[in-house]
């Protein structure tokens, strides 16, 4: 019975061990970065954000720095469908900024609630290169010309 349980114990430990120091060792690896879309005049949909599409990992923040002479607002989700709540900017003017820090993995498109023509998508991944990201890729890659 004993040995039982001291078998029990020492595989939790094993386990325990292993995940903690997996973790840790993710942490460490991956410093947080920021990514700058610029948001420009143009006369084209696909144009105006550059880039319109980006990977980034969980973690990271995104910011959109407006470089042309119109005001925009930045939300998640589609003009087909709307705001779905992720997130949003107040107006943002000529040279100012919106900044989002993404904290969940998934593909996340957004568009301009003053200029609905204008979309883009963030991919956020868990880790560099997997083959969900290169499928979530391919699956957006026309989206910012749609």
């Amino acid at each position: 019975m004993h040995t039982r349980i001291g078998l029990v114990f020492a595989l939790l430990i094993v386990f325990l061990v292993y995940n903690v120091t997996g973790n840790i060792a993710f942490a460490d690896t991956h410093a947080t970065t920021k990514t700058t879309i610029f948001i420009t005049d143009c006369s084209g949909a696909g144009a105006c954000l550059s880039p319109c599409q980006v990977t980034i990992l969980r973690g990271d923040t995104i910011t959109w720095v407006n470089s042309g002479r119109s005001i925009h607002m930045i939300t998640s989700g589609s003009s087909q469908s709307g705001a779905d709540g992720w997130f949003a900017s107040q107006i943002i003017s000529p040279h100012g900024t919106f900044s989002h820090k993404f904290d969940r993995a998934g593909p996340f498109v957004y568009f301009d609630n003053l200029h609905p023509s204008l979309t883009g998508v963030v991919i956020v991944e868990k880790a560099l290169g997997s083959t969900q990201t290169s499928l979530q890729q391919s699956f957006f890659s026309n989206w910012c010309s749609r």
